[in-house]
């Protein structure tokens, strides 16, 4: 009877052995798939201008709100194909609001900066990454307080995407909200991507909620990240593959928080307008007439309408000059009258006299 059971018991484990085996060979279940894969999460320290594997806080960084923390995922020992992950983080913190929504990573710091030294998440494929790809973070409708998310994202005006390397983004679910928005409370969105090969690095950022908008645009108090006090808020990514032990968290405490920045502040610029340049106006030239001017016609065409003599089809003007006069014209003027008079009276008066001289120099020759 021993020999027997121990039989059975080998038979038991061969089978098993056997089992995982087809498991592997036929690449098995999602946690299986990532059973060797390793996560990490960093968030960006803005005033020792670094990667932080750790938290943040007063002395490291200081952010405003409205601000944008970025966040960096390296995810190592993939297999290449389709998988999942979670990424969390704490809308509200002891009833006041935390991180409102998440952004594009690198809106307000660490721009150019994804492949820095610092902190744990350096992707393998650091420092020469493949080109990124990203994906819009779906606009939020939940509402809190009698304000809604969707509202807070249109006061912001961020830009809200996440972005990969060494993959693309094949969708990004819903935003999902548990716990009350008065005491602690998280917001969950499903990442599916599909990776290129064994590594892919994420990187998004954590929007600081703003007094000026939670809950005063209601008409209530100020209620931003600001307001938060004692305990910090946290990002967290998790369940990569469904697999539970793959969760990073990163937390803030609210020594970090100074100031705010203003509606819009980080809304992207919109591109200038092009203004086409006007045609130079055409310049129509006035009809030209085909007979020649006369006397006193204007420059021109000949017709009586002005025009510039130099341009072309004008017709040259020249004052023509009019012929010497010897009598009194009609319209003449009272001068030339006057002059005529004179000019015929001194004619006059010389034939007087010519005539009685001429008259005694005949009689002297007579005698």
């Amino acid at each position: 009877m021993h020999d027997r059971g121990s039989a059975t018991t080998i038979a038991g484990a061969c089978a098993l052995l056997i089992t995982i085996s087809a498991l592997v060979s036929l690449g098995g279940p999602a946690s299986a798939r990532s059973a060797a894969a390793t996560v990490d999460l960093d968030q960006w320290a803005s005033t020792d201008l670094a990667w932080q594997n750790g938290n943040l806080n007063g002395n490291n960084s200081r952010y405003p709100e409205g601000g944008v923390v970025p966040f960096r995922l390296a995810v190592e020992g993939l297999k290449a194909g389709d998988h999942t992950i979670h990424i969390n983080h704490d809308f509200t913190a002891n009833g006041h609001k935390a991180y409102d929504f998440l952004a594009t990573w690198d809106v307000t710091n660490a721009k150019g900066r994804i492949c820095a030294g610092s902190g744990g998440a350096i992707s393998s494929m650091c420092p020469s990454l493949p080109t990124s790809s990203s994906a819009t973070f779906p606009s939020d409708p939940y509402v809190a307080n009698g304000l809604s998310v969707r509202g807070a994202e249109t006061y912001s005006g961020t830009p809200r995407r996440l972005t990969i390397w060494g993959g693309t983004i094949t969708s990004i679910g819903a935003p999902v909200h548990a716990g009350s928005p008065n005491g602690n409370s998280t917001t969950d969105f499903i990442v599916r991507f599909r990776s290129s090969g064994s590594a892919v690095l994420l990187a998004w950022g954590g929007h600081l909620a703003q007094s000026a908008y939670w809950d005063v645009a209601a008409g209530g108090a100020a209620d931003g990240a600001a307001q938060v006090s004692g305990a910090p808020w946290h990002m967290r990514t998790l369940q990569l593959d469904g697999s539970g032990n793959k969760n990073q968290d990163r937390s803030i405490q609210p020594s970090a928080i100074v100031g705010a920045l203003p509606p819009q502040a980080l809304a992207p610029t919109p591109a200038p307008t092009p203004v086409a340049t006007p045609a130079a106006p055409r310049v129509t030239q006035p009809p030209t007439s085909t007979r020649p001017p006369t006397a006193g016609t204007p420059p021109g065409g000949g017709d009586g309408t002005p025009g510039d003599p130099a341009a072309p089809g004008a017709t040259p003007f020249s004052n023509p000059t009019p012929p010497p006069t010897n009598t009194l014209q009609r319209g003449a003027s009272p001068t030339d009258a006057f002059g005529l008079a004179i000019a015929f009276t001194t004619v006059l008066g010389a034939a007087l006299l010519v005539g009685p001289l001429s008259a005694r120099r005949r009689g002297r020759r007579r005698r």
